[in-house]
């Protein structure tokens, strides 16, 4: 037994180790200038195929978003959990408010089943803020507020559009959810603001959509880490990229959530960086259009 548990924990300490390889390697990449590793296009379109997955030439959108900019300098930082509407926690960030830093959400509407978000608003400590269950017994779900953090900048000015927050289903919810977070006074101080991308934007990086199962087997082939920068094990992937006017590569973690034949979309995005995201379909479909189907 001990010769046994001896070697599992070299093999941990290995595959450790590998992971931390080929994310040094993703970061010399990318410093390099070199976003895709020379990996064929039509090399990971094949495997996808292969793998039953459906891929798309790219995506049109043209989204709505709920921003909250709390500019005091004082403001203590904050645990902010991306939740999703099926309960899993897509990401974990330590957010320090400031100007030029927010948090965000969509424009629509969102919910969460209230038996899938009973483990988080009756934890210890106050519950969860990205959830409201208030006054609303007479409901099977809760308003969610599935929130991630934002640089508005330059950049995000030339894209969006402030619009009357009357006109956006979300902003309501988001309103009470920050109010939970930050407290209502630093919310009234610096009020939530709804905007939209200015015109109709195409992005023509691929799309791969499929169920969890599938996807997180295509996801373990090197070639494709290779070429969508990531670095992948079974519970997700760490996506790597550098932030517009930076110089130093970031990685974002992506988690999988609980049902295998959920349905994914893998894409890669483009504007203050350009990096790797998933999301699950219906997600997806609320604010984007699939491209060609390939």
């Amino acid at each position: 037994l001990n010769a046994i548990s001896s070697q599992a924990g070299s093999l941990i300490k290995a595959m450790v180790m590998w992971g931390k390889l080929k994310s040094a390697m993703i970061c010399i990449r990318l410093l390099c200038g070199r976003r895709r590793s020379g990996v064929p296009r039509k090399l990971v379109i094949g495997r996808a195929q292969r793998k039953a997955l459906e891929v798309y030439q790219g995506y049109t959108e043209q989204p709505i978003r709920c921003v909250c900019e709390v500019e005091d300098e004082y403001a203590e930082r904050r645990f902010v959990e991306t939740i999703l509407p099926d309960g899993h926690v897509e990401m974990e960030t330590d957010f320090k408010p400031m100007k030029g830093r927010a948090l965000v959400t969509f424009g629509r509407s969102q919910h969460i089943p209230k038996d899938l978000a009973r483990r988080l608003v009756e934890r210890p400590g106050g519950g969860c803020p990205f959830i409201h269950n208030e006054n609303i017994a007479d409901s099977e779900v809760y308003p969610l507020a599935q929130t991630w953090t934002l640089n508005v900048d330059k950049g995000f000015y030339e894209t969006f559009e402030q619009i009357d927050d009357s006109t956006v289903d979300g902003s309501r919810t988001f309103k009470e959810c920050m109010n939970k977070l930050f407290g209502s006074a630093l919310v009234d101080k610096y009020p939530i603001r709804c905007y939209k991308m200015r015109k109709n934007q195409v992005n023509p990086e691929l799309v791969f959509v499929g169920p969890r199962d599938l996807m997180e087997v295509f996801l373990q082939d090197p070639d494709v880490q290779k070429y969508l920068s990531i670095s992948a094990n079974r519970y997700g992937f760490d996506s790597w990229f550098i932030p517009r006017g930076k110089w130093l590569p970031r990685a974002k973690r992506f988690e999988w959530g609980n049902d295998m034949q959920e349905e994914y979309v893998l894409y890669t995005r483009q504007g203050n960086s350009f990096m790797t995201v998933m999301m699950t379909r219906q997600q997806f479909i609320g604010d984007k259009q699939f491209g060609v189907k390939v």
